[in-house]
């Protein structure tokens, strides 16, 4: 699977008025259609996955690509990418969202306890 670092995301739109998400970065590994370090526009992504803690996307054309460190200049672009894809939506292919809090320890007398108090 290629890799790619020094990665950003683009929002692009079509003259339909379409929004299309696509990254840019440096590529690395052993496809032989790019050249190690080669500099590339990915099609528009149409989903994503995690693999070992790291992000995955898919693109239309059916290419995978593993992100690895995202450029210097795009604070917290891995979340940014994530609201993004969900904002045009592109979900993960899991029921849970890394973007939305989760609620642990409430329990149903806790809930009784609101109800009551409201």
């Amino acid at each position: 699977m290629n890799i790619l670092n020094n990665w950003k995301t683009l929002e692009l739109v079509t003259r339909d008025g379409e929004t299309l998400v696509c990254i840019e970065g440096r590529v690395y590994g052993s496809n032989p259609r790019f050249p190690s370090s080669s500099h590339i526009r990915t099609s528009p992504v149409t989903g994503y996955s995690f693999e070992s803690n790291s992000m995955v996307v898919m693109t239309k054309r059916g290419s995978e690509y593993l992100l690895g460190k995202a450029d210097p200049s795009e604070t917290f672009a891995q979340q940014r990418l994530m609201r993004r894809l969900s904002r045009l939506g592109q979900k993960p292919p899991s029921t849970f969202n890394e973007l939305d809090t989760q609620l642990t320890g409430y329990t149903e007398s806790r809930k009784e306890d609101a109800a009551k108090e409201s």
